[in-house]
């Protein structure tokens, strides 16, 4: 019998609220309740900035130029530009439950193969990433890796998942709380290297240059195979975690009532 999971959205909000959202459900969530799976987009876009992020170093003109708000969140590191090229999966686990590993990095194995087996059923081929090849990747100390390096697609982490030219489509992080697990999955439909690199430096010379740093280790899936859509994601993805890990997703909203599809 198929284990349970809530299902919210896919749904677009505003970028505070679309970061805001899996961080409540984590706090609400407790033992004995059904994981949680939330699709979230953005209707504005945000620079996101992970825990690891203290002090990053951003251009606030640019930010004002732009109109892009800086929000928070409680996992990940470097920046992220949260825009309308980027569909999220949040996964919300009650404490204790079987997918949570004790190891953190190896705690993301089934979600980072289910996504490379979702994704490469859409015609992208890809692969997620081993822990050897994730850890070669942060030894990298050449100039385009110090660059890449400032932006959260700039790194490599284990199981995340890149595409057969190895640059990087979907990146990972976690949160672990007393009141259960968060997995957060963003995953590149389209990658704004440019507009991203005006965020974070206000050198024109030095943007350009760590635009095209960004572009040669990350990119986005309709820059692979155009006409993707959000819902070819989404239905990819949860077909995938069902055959693997034997989870049905019921559509639900918050309050618990079922919504439409």
């Amino acid at each position: 019998m198929p284990e349970l999971w809530r299902r919210l959205g896919p749904e677009a909000l505003s970028g505070p609220a679309a970061v805001a959202r899996p961080q409540g459900l984590l706090d609400a969530m407790s033992p004995g309740r059904p994981p949680v799976a939330s699709w979230s987009t953005v209707t504005d876009p945000v620079l996101v900035l992970g825990r690891a992020a203290r002090d990053p170093v951003i251009n606030p003109a640019g930010l004002a130029a732009a109109g892009v708000e800086l929000v928070r969140r409680r996992s990940g590191g470097g920046p992220v530009l949260w825009d309308a090229g980027l569909l999220s999966l949040d996964v919300v686990l009650p404490p204790g439950h079987r997918l949570a590993a004790r190891d953190l990095a190896l705690a993301y194995r089934w979600i980072g193969e289910a996504l490379a087996e979702a994704i490469a059923t859409l015609d992208v081929d890809c692969r997620a990433v081993s822990v050897a090849e994730a850890r070669t990747a942060q030894a990298r100390d050449d100039e385009t890796a110090r660059r890449a390096a400032r932006a959260c697609f700039g790194g490599l982490s284990p199981f995340e998942v890149v595409a057969r030219d190895g640059r990087k489509v979907v990146g990972l992080s976690q949160v672990r709380r007393r009141t259960g697990s968060l997995f957060q999955c963003g995953i590149a439909l389209d990658l704004d290297a440019e507009g991203l690199a005006r965020l974070l430096e206000p050198d024109h010379l030095e943007a350009a240059a760590l635009a095209a740093a960004l572009g040669t280790v990350a990119t986005g899936l309709r820059q692979i195979r155009g006409g993707l859509s959000p819902g070819d994601v989404v239905a990819a993805v949860e077909g995938a975690l069902e055959r693997r890990e034997g989870v049905r997703l019921a559509p639900h909203g918050l309050s618990g009532e079922p919504v439409a599809r």
